[in-house]
């Protein structure tokens, strides 16, 4: 018989080499580096208006909501209870606790920090333009991820005094707080990691309402090249992964109250 494969592919190949065709079409529909848009964006009727709000206050509110709606719906209240008083319409219904479930990563899962999605959420309501929200989720978590955090400090603690600020270096929640645990030296479940996470939250609500503010003055610029780790690695990415896939990865257990593994 003919031999088919005379190298043996790997399964870590296969997907390498799938995800660099995929993300290269990808991007040559897209137009980055071509100068050709084949893929534009698009604009849509926000229902959702906006008019400038404190950032301070935005940070405020979210920080005094973590306690009861954690990461994701926090943020959200943050805008919400202002943009209520500052806006009203739509506003004074809006389903806050909708998104309560991003917390944690997703139902508590340790993916994307639930801060983001919930600014993210605010950002893809009321600037009406694919490109304008991208960009401005994109800075969000260049800054969540290269900037040391928190550095929101409420003028009175509501759980604990913290000691600690770290530089995640990633998006993605359990890195990002297992640093932080780390450096402090406490649990997640302590009443100092609630406080850390509320003060991030704050400070990403801050940030995003500082450039939606920035958006209505007509002054907002995007400081970050979207799908930037796209184009360098070839698939949606980061540029850490030893951090969750080196040595040190956790070992599961081989069964689950719930689950068969």
């Amino acid at each position: 018989m003919e031999k088919i494969n005379e190298k043996r592919i790997s399964r870590r190949d296969l997907i390498i080499n799938t995800g660099k065709i995929a993300a290269t079409a990808a991007i040559v529909s897209a137009g980055i580096g071509s100068g050709i848009k084949t893929a534009e964006a698009y604009k849509y009727k926000a229902v959702y208006k906006y008019a400038k709000v404190d950032p301070k206050m935005v940070a405020k509110v979210t920080y005094e909501n973590y306690f009861k709606r954690w990461c994701a719906s926090s943020v959200i209240a943050g805008f919400v209870e202002n943009l209520k008083k500052e806006v009203g319409g739509a506003w004074k219904d809006f389903p806050i606790d909708a998104y309560r479930w991003m917390h944690g990563g997703m139902a508590g899962w340790g993916a994307l920090c639930g801060t983001m999605p919930g600014a993210g959420v605010i950002i893809g309501l009321v600037t009406d333009d694919t490109d304008i929200a991208e960009a401005m989720t994109n800075d969000l978590a260049f800054y969540y991820a290269y900037t040391e955090l928190p550095s929101f400090v409420p003028e009175k603690p509501i759980k604990a005094k913290i000691r600690h600020k770290t530089i995640a270096g990633t998006p993605v929640c359990h890195i990002s707080v297992g640093r932080w645990m780390r450096a402090e030296g406490v649990g997640f479940l302590t009443n100092e990691r609630a406080e850390r996470c509320a003060r991030l939250a704050a400070n990403i609500a801050m940030e995003a309402a500082i450039m939606l503010n920035d958006w209505v003055d007509g002054k907002y610029k995007p400081k970050h090249e979207p799908l930037f780790n796209v184009v360098a690695n070839g698939i949606t990415s980061q540029n850490n992964c030893r951090d969750c896939h080196g040595g040190f990865t956790p070992t599961p257990n081989e069964t689950y109250p719930t689950l068969e593994k």
